[in-house]
This record gives structure tokens, sequence and C-alpha cells, in this order.
């Protein structure tokens, strides 16, 4: 018998916690363990290529005008200063991914809905980053208590 049989509770709804933001209610799904895994794992192999694109073809069209100005075209990178544009297309890919798995928790006000098939561009069309940046902190914090302080010792 499973336990939450035993506790005669509903663990979906437990797992279910609530915040306010700016005067709104919004509620969380915690993620079990294994999902959670799942997330960092997106995360950590998110696709680059989009933004890798937008961020080198303006670059690439100026190439002529630009080449040696701390500018350094490679055969499948481009540096700026020392600093690899796939290297910032990673992070870029990365943080929108996490901001898109910190959303996709959510509850939606409307029984049945869930989040899976969000997008980034969704979320980016609705919320400036700055806003994005904390709704997903403070998503981070209902599921994880404690985890911010954790994280600076």
């Amino acid at each position: 018998m499973k336990l939450s049989e035993k506790l005669k509770v509903n663990s979906q709804k437990i797992r279910v916690r609530e915040f306010v933001m700016a005067g709104q209610k919004l509620r969380v799904r915690v993620p079990l363990v294994s999902e959670m895994d799942e997330m960092n794992n997106r995360v950590k192999n998110a696709d680059i290529s989009a933004q890798y694109e937008k961020l080198s073809i303006p670059l690439i069209e100026k190439k002529e005008e630009i080449e040696g100005e701390a500018i350094e075209f490679k055969e499948d990178d481009i540096l700026i200063s020392g600093k690899s544009v796939k290297e910032m297309a990673k992070m870029a890919a990365q943080t929108n991914a996490r901001i898109l798995e910190m959303f996709k928790l959510l509850v939606p006000e409307i029984d049945g809905e869930n989040m899976d098939n969000l997008t980034y561009e969704e979320i980016e069309s609705e919320f400036p980053f700055s806003i994005q940046i904390e709704l997903s902190k403070k998503i981070t914090e209902v599921i994880s208590p404690g985890y911010e302080e954790t994280r600076k010792n």
C-alpha cells in the first residue's frame, strides 16, 4: 500500500504550494526528485542554435567592417575580446530553459489544464526579463526552502 493511501491524503494536493507576488496569488507544484533531475538535464542540454544564430548573424553580416576590432572569426565560433559567442549563447539558452522549467511548475487556475506545452517565447511575450528572473527565483524558493541560503555557503 502506498504511503499516501495509508495516510489518506492526496499527495498531488500536498505537493502544491502558494505564494503571492505583486498581489497575485500563484500556486506551484513541487517536483519529485526524479522530475527535478529531468528538468536540470533539459536545462544543461538546452539547444543553443537559435541563441547562437541570434548573436552571431549581426556580427557575420558586418564581418568586413568589424573584423580585427577585438573580434575574431573562428571556423565554428566568434570571439569578442576573447569571449566565445557560443558560450554566451549557451548561457542564454540555459537561462531561458531554466525559466521555462520553473514556469511549467506553476499550477493553472483552470482545472485540468497544465503548462506542459508552454514555450519560452510565450513567457517572453508576456513578461519582461526582470520579472521572469524574479518569478523564477520565487518559484525556486517555494519548491526548495533554504536553497538560496545553502547556495551561499
